[in-house]
């Protein structure tokens, strides 16, 4: 009987360690933006693992999209909520950008698949 509990004890020690090892995934925060002179380009918003896309023209918002990420070692995949879209050349985009791509991370920026993208300061 104290074999059983022992390994009960031990069980729920170790289910434990994985779901917490497993809710410590690198998640980013704040705003982060790749826009060119005209303000142009495009803004991601992260807020746990979740990230907002707004791609802007001359500093309008033409479109947004809500995502998921999840980031493993260099690398950041997304994960679209693509119900509601029905342009077939934005579902292609989508569809690529859903593929795990290089990431990097520095001190007021972030890039990936090689772009970079400046946080932008907290207001």
């Amino acid at each position: 009987m104290k074999k059983v509990l022992r390994l009960i004890a031990l069980s729920l020690v170790l289910v434990m360690g994985l779901v917490m090892f497993a809710s410590c995934a690198k998640t980013l925060s704040g705003t982060y933006e790749n826009m060119d002179i005209t303000k142009s380009g495009t803004v991601l918003t992260f807020e746990g693992d979740k990230v907002t896309f707004s791609m802007k023209a001359l500093g309008s918002e033409v479109a947004s999209f809500d995502a998921t990420y999840e980031i493993k070692d260099d690398t950041i995949a997304f994960d679209f909520d693509d119900e509601d879209v029905d342009n077939d050349w934005v579902k292609e985009a989508i569809v690529e950008l859903e593929k795990p791509v290089s990431f990097e991370e520095g001190e007021d920026y972030i890039k990936i698949g090689g772009e970079k993208f400046t946080k932008k300061a907290d207001k």
